[in-house]
């Protein structure tokens, strides 16, 4: 998910993802590179890209993500719903 090819809006994409997971990668990641004393990029720090992200967030919001939204968001309403309708035979 932190490719160090990736460019900083991508990392500060990824960021916002995890938040909006509940993952807790953003703190470990920046945790590391604290403790071993070394940048992600030359360019830039993980902390630039969390505090990036933390900016964004809090201007825009944070991202949401319901189950079936890429389809939604790929294919339209009535995918989603067929999808969704599957989903929950299978559970």
């Amino acid at each position: 998910m932190f490719c160090v090819l990736a460019g900083f809006s991508v990392l500060v994409c990824a960021f916002r993802l995890c938040w909006a997971f509940g993952l807790p990668l953003p703190e470990k990641c920046t945790d590391l590179e604290a403790g071993i004393g070394q940048r992600f990029k030359e360019q830039y720090s993980l902390a630039d890209v969390v505090a990036e992200a933390a900016r964004i967030e809090a201007v825009e919001g944070p991202l949401t993500w319901r189950t079936g939204d890429a389809i939604r968001h790929r294919l339209g309403e009535a995918p989603a719903t067929v999808y969704l309708h599957r989903l929950a035979l299978a559970a």
